[in-house]
């Protein structure tokens, strides 16, 4: 009697193409040749109080990529983020200003403010049924005129400076934003990668129709998205307005283009469904590196403009890139 072989069934391996393999480790590669290139150019750079500025200088910035990285996982676009900011700011230098309230209860002011922003994208959004690309610029303009209509143009100074000590305290030696930006990537990334309400981000982007169909409340999704991100984008107007000791409806004038430059960096696709935030981490740092390098190499202000350009062209680049691959 002759026994039969064992036929053992094994997933073929999937040879990588160069383009990918590229695309899934050019940006640490070029975050590494960049701090590298820009050490060699600048003996101020690979210094401890340098590095801590970079730190501080995305931390904002950071925090609000953060919330838009899930946005954009879940399918949806925030655009009004930095009119968000630039009303949070705003309401905390009048509130502390004029009305003498303390700095804790005028950051939850303009906290509660951006959160009435994103109740309002959320409800354009799920329930009259708008893109959330033309939602958010309407919205933006709205925000930002309330702005300008509630300081005459002008910006609003404070003269308490309990808020812009907090803001420029340094716990440990690490500056306090800085600090922040890390349990905003910290908290997000366990969410996103360990939690059901992450899966859920995920499939709503990738087949919001098929997501319903499994049960997934999509409408929930996209409510606590723009929540997230008009929260984010008001926590930074306040700190925004503690550390510049004022508040101004100019404050964020490019803010979204910033972010935006910096989730696309990162390979989050503008269609959804995918992305990892702490690739959105490296693509921050990225920015930051580069701005910090060329400003110590005293680079033309143009010339940076141009750089900073380039780069955002190459973000959306890479963000359609990461879409196709999506369908492939």
């Amino acid at each position: 009697m002759t026994t039969q072989p064992v036929v053992t069934l094994e997933e073929p391996r999937v040879r990588r193409r160069p383009a990918d393999v590229a695309l899934d480790y050019g940006l640490y590669a070029a975050l590494v040749a960049l701090i590298v290139y820009f050490s060699v150019a600048s003996p101020y750079f690979w210094t401890q109080a340098n590095l801590l500025n970079i730190g501080l200088a995305v931390s904002l910035n950071g925090i609000m990529a953060a919330a838009m990285t899930v946005a954009l996982i879940a399918g949806q676009l925030d655009l009004s983020i930095g009119a968000c900011l630039a009303l949070s700011a705003v309401i905390t230098a009048m509130a502390i200003q004029d009305l003498q309230l303390p700095a804790l209860v005028a950051v939850l002011l303009a906290v509660g403010a951006a959160l009435v922003v994103g109740l309002l994208n959320s409800a354009l959004v799920i329930q009259v049924g708008i893109n959330s690309i033309i939602v958010t610029i309407a919205v933006a303009l709205t925000v930002r005129g309330v702005a300008q209509i509630l300081t005459d143009g002008q910006a609003v100074a404070i003269t308490d400076l309990s808020l812009q000590r907090f803001v420029n305290s340094r716990p440990l030696g690490i500056p306090t934003p800085l600090i922040l930006l890390v349990v905003v990537f910290a908290v997000l990334f366990v969410l996103l990668q360990y939690t059901r309400t992450g899966w859920h981000v995920y499939a709503v982007g990738g087949n919001v129709i098929a997501a319903i169909r499994n049960g997934v409340a999509a409408k929930r999704i996209y409510f606590g998205v723009f929540l997230l991100t008009a929260g984010a984008a008001g926590l930074c107007g306040a700190l925004s307005a503690g550390r510049a000791a004022s508040g101004g409806p100019f404050f964020g004038a490019t803010t979204e283009f910033d972010v935006l430059t910096a989730v696309l960096l990162g390979g989050v696709g503008l269609s959804g469904g995918a992305g990892r935030i702490e690739r959105t981490l490296a693509g921050v740092l990225l920015i930051g590196v580069l701005n910090n390098g060329l400003t110590l190499l005293s680079v033309d202000t143009y010339v940076q403009a141009t750089v900073r350009g380039a780069v955002f062209l190459l973000a959306v680049v890479l963000g359609a890139i990461a879409a196709k691959r999506m369908t492939r």
